[in-house]
């Protein structure tokens, strides 16, 4: 018998900032997640190797965060992760 994987998409959560909020995403995660969000209609800002393997989002329009939060979690429960 074997463990199941970790999910690898559990480190996502917003953080907010003083000009709305942000999401720090692994390089391999971002393109996707990306394309995720312009599907949904969502506005954000990509800032590209921001740490090291990471990029992050950028959202100014608060008004949108409960839909980012309904997107990130459908995201990190997709099969396959």
């Amino acid at each position: 018998m074997t463990l199941p994987k970790r999910n690898e998409r559990d480190y996502l959560e917003i953080k907010d900032t003083p000009d709305g909020f942000s999401l720090l995403v692994k390089q391999e995660h971002a393109d996707e997640l990306a394309a995720l969000l312009r599907q949904y209609g969502i506005p954000h800002e990509r800032e590209t190797s921001i740490a090291p393997g990471g990029d992050e989002f950028f959202f100014t329009d608060v008004s949108v965060k409960s839909k980012v939060e309904t997107v990130l979690e459908s995201y990190k429960n997709v099969k396959g992760s």
